[in-house]
This record gives structure tokens, C-alpha cells and sequence, in this order.
């Protein structure tokens, strides 16, 4: 019988570790071990540092999805329900944080920013996606460069502050979501008084 071994377990195991090692070498041996993945396996799935942080931001994209299914979900306003999703994602990365910040450190070295402005731009697709907008027009583009700005900056803010509830880290994701949509608003206007669409 062949067996199997689960990519998400080591994932999140070497999430744990980056914390103390980085996402490393180090980092991954020390969770293929405790996750019983064979080491060749591991390095095969995850080669790179980038490609570890690129798979545990894709999990965490899949994950902050989830709210969907929850019970009032679509009686929420659009603006809510993207708070709700991204709220989501940053409940899930809390007990990781160091790792997050670990993570994001690696992403802003200039060789590495084209990887970290995709994978920010796939959570704003993801979550734009998740509220029925699968436009594929001028607005697919500005709403995901909105939405990726909107999640950037709250990142930012909630490593550079103590805020183990996240209260008031969603307290500044509202704000600039709203913000965002007043913006986007009067985009729209301007779009149609020029092109007249």
C-alpha cells in the first residue's frame, strides 16, 4: 500500500518554525520531521523559501473562504463581506505572526517583489471572486489594485501594532474599505462623464 503524506500538514508545521528560523531549510526539515514527510518529499514540494511562503499564502487564500459558507454571510453589503473574508485570513494568520512578518521581510528584497505583489494580488482576486465579481472589464482590474492596496496597508498596520484581538486592526481594514468604495464610486462616475459608459 503507498502512502500518502499531506502538503498542507507540512505547510502549516513549517509556518510554526518560521517563526524562529525563517522560512528556511531549517525550518522545513524540522517540519518534515514532525509531520513524518520523507525530507526529499518536502524539498521537492517546497525548493525555496519563496515557494514555502507562496504555498502557505495560497493555503490561507483557501481557507479565508470559508466565511462564505457561514450562516448570514450573503445578507451582507458587498463592503462587509470583504471584511468578513479578509478578517478571516488575518484570524488565521495571528498565531503565525512572526512568521507573517518573517514572511513579508523576504518578499520586499527588490528580487522577490513581482511574487509578493502576485500572491497580494491573488488574495484580492480570491476574495473579489468570492463575492460575485467575476468582471472581467476595467472594474476587474481596479477593484483587485484597490483591494490589494486595502490589505497591504492593514497588514502593515497590524505588525506594527500590539493588537492580539485584532480589534483594532478590523476597526482599520473597515476604514479603508469604505474608504476604497466611496473611491471607487467616484471613479466610476468619472469613468462614464469621460468615456461616457
Amino acid at each position: 500500500m503507498t502512502e500518502t503524506y499531506d502538503h498542507t500538514a507540512l505547510i502549516d508545521a513549517v509556518a510554526q518554525h518560521a517563526a524562529f528560523d525563517g522560512w528556511s531549510n531549517a525550518a522545513l526539515r524540522r517540519a518534515a520531521e514532525e509531520t513524518g514527510t520523507p525530507l526529499p518529499l518536502a524539498m521537492d514540494w517546497f525548493p525555496t523559501p519563496i515557494s514555502m511562503i507562496a504555498g502557505h499564502s495560497k493555503l490561507a487564500d483557501e481557507r479565508m473562504l470559508s466565511v462564505v459558507s457561514e450562516d448570514g454571510f450573503d445578507e451582507l453589503g458587498v463592503t462587509d463581506q470583504l471584511h468578513r473574508i479578509l478578517s478571516a485570513r488575518l484570524e488565521q494568520a495571528a498565531p503565525v505572526k512572526e512568521a507573517v512578518r518573517r514572511g513579508l521581510s523576504h518578499l520586499a528584497l527588490p528580487h522577490h517583489i513581482y511574487t509578493g505583489t502576485r500572491l497580494t494580488w491573488a488574495t484580492a482576486d480570491a476574495a473579489w471572486n468570492a463575492v460575485g465579481a467575476p468582471d472581467r472589464d476595467f472594474n476587474h482590474v481596479t477593484k483587485r489594485t484597490l483591494l490589494s492596496g486595502v490589505y497591504g496597508a492593514t497588514l502593515t498596520y497590524w505588525l506594527a501594532n500590539d493588537d492580539p484581538e485584532l480589534t483594532a486592526t478590523k476597526r482599520f481594514l473597515e476604514r479603508r474599505l469604505r474608504n476604497v468604495v466611496r473611491a471607487f464610486g467616484a471613479l466610476g462616475g468619472l469613468r462614464k462623464r469621460v468615456m461616457g459608459a
